[in-house]
């Protein structure tokens, strides 16, 4: 981790306490400003619900005046006792009548509580309407008709089918105010849509009048309002960010909710207030942006200068790695002080430098020149070092392994258990064979661990030992073909001739008239001798060298002839076959039968795999021309077979088939017969994935003496 300068710490630890600083300011002055910006605009919310509350009731003051007018009046109080046509001629009889006085309810009761004269008008139709049915059925507990003191004076809200009405009611009395009450004078105004447009034209505001049981009323609102106990008490609700709302509850006569006025406005002093506050805030911030700059320009100039000059000079020298620069601080004080000693560690550095160099690229040249490939590593595997013949030999590009270890290398893999047993142990030097296998790779090392002087490192040297691994595998592979071959003649020969006897007999007897008993049993000698004859003639087979009839031939149509053979077998064991043949496959010399023999072998070997798997399967073959030899491949997608069962694959009379089913000589007459043409033989197999045959043959023969020889 790197140290941060005096220079940078000064600055961040500034930074650090200007930010604190000025962000408690702000939060501060947010908190404030934003405060007394709210309270402002409730309070002008507040302002507003009142201007249209003054409203309403100056509307219903003017109805309770005009009821006055008419209930203390001698007209008024003749027409509530003999109900005088002329009198609503005069007064009543037209709509332009109710619309002068600004009506839309004109109601007589008398003592008793009858309706003596009632009328109603519409006036956004311009019509006469009926008079509620509601509010006639609530007039006998109403206290519209219920005062018993003529000179008091009743008005208030009704709320009529969910609409709310103004109405003053005033006992009927002579003009000079006296009595007795001649009945009740009712006055009403509905609070309609011209009502509402001319308090909106009035006091500029917009505002709607809600009912306690409408849906859009806000739920949080109707709880506080119903919770009230003061009718009179304002309600402010934010309904986003550019609009807030009022409301007022109207109670009725009774006491009982009637009606919520809501009035709507923009939250213009609220805006304003977060746009002072954002310049406020700006001003701060540019404000502290401008001293901090100011603060850091006099601070290094002042005092950080002279280091900052000193630590830039040394972390270029560190990040070019060119010791042989060195660092400038005039003046004569600690620091050109500490500039003269970094200037003298310079000098060391680079006498060492020189000297570790000319070490390395003897070594580097030493590592070149050897064959074998070497690695260094340290206690955690970590990769040190690796000469150009790993690379080369594991197919690795250079530089790859910088900064890795062996678990992170697939080739190398097998190579960590080994190497942390060695690295764990006390011996100085330790020495085993690993095997790598890949698509195409084969190769078997001796791989030698030394312990180095310095115990953190160890010295791997890896030897191959393919080739001659190879050599004495054939050598010992051709050996035991040899002994076993002179082994099976003599046994053939020596089996050959009871078994004659037993065939020619049991085709005697059969010819017999015998019980069918004694028949069935005879015939089974007969077929169990001649299958016991044709293991004698394999053997012999096998055993004996038959001289080859080699020509010239075309191996794909060997291969093609073969396929002819087996396609009704497959064809009723769903086998497919997928053949990618060379147009241009040169000619070679070999022997036809044999080739065909060989062939054959492996290919009923796969079929019996693919039936025992899945009872069925692709068998793929393909032929190519590689270098001077011609490849042939036999792929199938069968049980595969067993790591430890490969190396003795071809072995005489190994065999993984269930006794009675092979007798273990098939395939190393394949490889006998291919190796007397100077070819070779692999497999490449995996448990679960099939197994793939390849057979090499040489374009150009040679003699089998040679070609081991050469080998």
């Amino acid at each position: 981790m790197y140290n941060i300068s005096i220079g940078k710490r000064t600055f961040i630890v500034l930074f650090c306490a200007i930010t604190i600083l000025f962000s408690m300011l702000f939060l501060v002055s947010d908190l404030m400003y934003i405060n007394s910006y709210r309270e402002l605009e409730n309070q002008n919310v507040a302002q507003s619900v009142d201007r249209v509350s003054d409203v309403l009731s100056s509307k219903l003051d003017a109805l309770s005046t005009l009821c006055y007018d008419w209930a203390a009046w001698d007209e008024t109080y003749k027409f509530a006792q003999v109900q005088n046509q002329d009198y609503i001629e005069r007064n009543l009889n037209n709509r332009e009548s109710f619309s002068s006085i600004n009506l839309n309810l004109f109601l007589i009761v008398n003592p008793s509580g009858q309706v003596v004269f009632s009328k109603a008008i519409d006036h956004t139709y311009s019509k006469e309407i009926n008079l509620p049915a509601d509010f006639l059925a609530s007039l006998s507990n109403s206290r519209l008709i219920s005062n018993s003191n003529p000179q008091v004076q009743t008005s208030g809200v009704v709320l009529l089918s969910g609409s709310p009405l103004l109405v003053a009611a005033k006992p009927i009395l002579t003009s000079a105010a006296e009595g007795p009450s001649a009945g009740t004078l009712i006055l009403g105004y509905f609070l309609d849509s011209q009502t509402i447009n001319y308090i909106v034209k009035t006091t500029g505001l917009s505002f709607t009048m809600l009912t306690p049981d409408d849906t859009n009323f806000p739920a949080d609102v109707k709880a506080a309002i119903k919770s009230s106990d003061n009718s009179n008490a304002n309600f402010i609700q934010i309904v986003d960010n550019n609009s807030i709302a009022g409301y007022k509850l109207f109670n009725d006569l009774h006491g009982h909710p009637a009606f919520v006025l809501r009035v709507d406005m923009p939250r213009q002093i609220y805006t304003e207030g977060q746009k002072t506050l954002t310049y406020l805030n700006i001003s701060l911030l540019l404000m502290s942006i401008a001293f901090f700059f100011v603060f850091v320009f006099i601070v290094n100039k002042t005092v950080l200068n002279r280091m900052t000059a000193l630590s830039e000079s040394v972390n270029s020298i560190g990040s070019e790695g060119n010791v042989s620069k060195r660092v400038s601080i005039p003046g004569k004080d600690e620091l050109s002080t500490l500039a003269d000693n970094i200037n003298g560690m310079l000098g060391s550095i680079e006498k060492s430098q020189t000297e570790i160099r000319g070490q390395k690229e003897f070594i580097d040249r030493v590592l070149a020149t050897i064959p074998n490939a070497v690695l260094v590593i340290d206690n955690s595997q970590n990769i040190r070092l690796a000469n150009t013949a790993l690379n080369a030999m594991f197919g690795l590009e250079a530089g790859s392994l910088k900064g890795k270890t062996i678990r992170d290398i697939t080739a190398l893999n097998d190579l960590s258990f080994e190497a942390a047993k060695f690295i764990s142990g006390k011996s100085s030097e330790y020495r085993t064979d690993l095997h790598y296998r890949g698509d195409g790779f084969r190769k078997t090392f001796t791989v030698t661990f030394n312990r180095m002087k310095e115990e953190a490192l160890f010295l791997i040297i890896f030897t191959d030992i393919t080739l001659e691994m190879d050599r004495q595998d054939r050598f010992y592979l051709t050996d035991r073909l040899a002994s076993v071959g002179e082994m099976a003649s003599g046994i053939a020969h020596e089996l050959n001739n009871p078994l004659s006897s037993i065939v020619g007999l049991s085709e005697l007897l059969s010819e017999e008239r015998l019980p069918d008993s004694i028949r069935e049993d005879v015939v089974t000698i007969n077929s169990e001798a001649l299958r016991a004859a044709g293991v004698v003639k394999s053997m012999l087979s096998f055993a004996h060298k038959h001289p080859s009839a080699k020509q010239t031939i075309q191996i794909n149509h060997v291969i093609e002839d073969v396929l002819k053979l087996r396609a009704y077998h497959w064809r009723i064991n769903n086998i497919t076959v997928e053949c990618n043949f060379d147009p241009d496959l040169p000619n070679i010399m070999a022997d036809y039968f044999q080739m065909q023999q060989v062939f054959l072998d492996i290919i009923m070997n796969a079929e019996q795999s693919m039936m025992e798997s899945h009872g069925k399967g692709t068998l793929k073959i393909t032929s190519e021309k590689v270098d001077d030899m011609v490849k042939l491949s036999f792929s199938d997608d069968g049980l595969g077979i067993a790591p430890q069962n490969i190396k003795h694959i071809f072995d005489p009379f190994f065999t993984t088939k269930e006794v009675g089913s092979g007798t273990g000589l098939g395939l190393s007459i394949c490889y006998g017969i291919v190796t007397s043409h100077g070819g070779r033989i692999n497999v490449h197999s995996e448990i679960g994935y099939g197994a793939t045959f390849v057979i090499e043959l040489p374009v150009h023969q040679r003699p089998v003496k040679e070609i081991q020889d050469g080998e």
